[in-house]
């Protein structure tokens, strides 16, 4: 068995710690009665990152990581606004985020993948608007933010902005990863059956 086999095994391996911190978040929101937040897209796309880093699916891998990276700002401001701030939340959000950084350093990114990634966010919208209470409004899919209410009357006018501003996002965000961890030139293209490219990008 060489170095390149070995590093495969010891970066999909590393798909266990996304995989512990979704199942520690869960437990975390059934002990408080909220179970529907797990639904989060910060949280599904830790999962995300977990499965892709076990299958050395890249294209899983990058959709994971735009959205983890939008996360922490996104959580950052939540947790100033409201003034409250759990451990598991902690662990959740900047673990997610320092994994992230971690995976697409190994494979680089592609500049490709934000429209893969918006798709991702609009069709976990769509299955928490008709899954979750709305009381709770996760991913925004039942009401507007209460700051945006003044500009919109109704959700469906308030929707298509929202996810207008989803994609500018995670276009932005792919594009500062392209800058700092490019995929080599030589990559094979997003699959969920072709291995990871053993190298690191720095």
């Amino acid at each position: 068995m060489d170095s390149h086999e070995l590093l495969d095994k010891k970066f999909r391996l590393v798909g266990i710690v996304p995989l512990l911190i979704f199942i520690y978040r869960l437990a975390q929101y059934i002990s408080v009665g909220t179970p529907d937040w797990i639904m989060y897209n910060c949280h599904l796309s830790t999962l995300l990152l977990a499965v892709a880093m076990f299958a050395g699916w890249r294209l899983g891998i990058r959709v994971a990581a735009i959205w983890l990276v939008i996360g922490l700002p996104m959580w950052l401001i939540d947790a100033w606004v409201f003034q409250v701030l759990w451990i598991a939340s902690v662990v959740s959000h900047l673990g997610g985020f320092l994994l992230a950084i971690y995976a697409i350093r190994k494979i680089g990114a592609t500049g490709k993948s934000w429209l893969a990634a918006l798709v991702w966010f609009l069709f976990w919208q769509l299955v928490t608007r008709y899954t979750t209470a709305p009381e709770l409004n996760v991913n925004i899919a039942h009401t507007p933010y209460e700051s945006c209410k003044i500009w919109f009357s109704s959700y469906w006018q308030f929707w298509p902005v929202s996810a207008a501003v989803s994609g500018l996002m995670a276009w932005v965000v792919e594009m500062a990863l392209v800058k700092l961890y490019p995929a080599k030139a030589e990559a094979e293209p997003d699959s969920p059956v072709v291995l990871l490219e053993t190298e690191a990008v720095s």
